[in-house]
């Protein structure tokens, strides 16, 4: 009797292990979700400012030139813009955001790559890694 107390008691104990485990995972996975999606709405907030709606905006309508020969202040401004840009890439490519997140908040990324190409190009003659994360994500959209 006793050994059938012990062997009920021992399948009792398995199951909440089970069970917590279980529990501890899908906690686990909600808190990366959570920590991604706050993360991918902290770049969007960023890239909602003033000066980078600005400029992106500018881009857009083709206001800013040659792009090669921008003042100081656009380049800065563009500068920043394809930075957060770069960011979102590094975020999906790193599995830290995920790729249907990414487009659903930044649905118009493939068109400012494109619209920006000139002035990354012009930056890859000082640095070939410019943007490469940015360029990345644009392919995989």
């Amino acid at each position: 009797m006793w050994d059938a107390i012990g062997a009920v008691s021992s399948a009792l104990s398995t199951v909440s292990v089970v069970a917590a485990l279980v529990f501890a995972a899908r906690q686990v996975g909600e808190a990366k979700d959570s920590r991604a999606m706050t993360t991918l709405l902290a770049v969007h907030k960023e890239c909602q400012s003033p000066t980078l709606n600005k400029i992106r905006r500018r881009l857009r309508d083709g206001d800013l030139g040659d792009l090669s020969q921008l003042n100081a202040e656009d380049r800065s401004d563009l500068t920043d813009l394809l930075q957060q840009l770069e960011l979102v890439g590094f975020l999906v490519e790193r599995g830290l955001v995920d790729l249907g997140d990414a487009k659903s908040i930044f649905p118009n990324l493939p068109r400012t790559y494109a619209k920006a190409w000139p002035y990354i190009e012009h930056r890859r003659d000082q640095d070939a890694g410019y943007a490469a994360k940015l360029e990345r994500l644009v392919r995989r959209y």
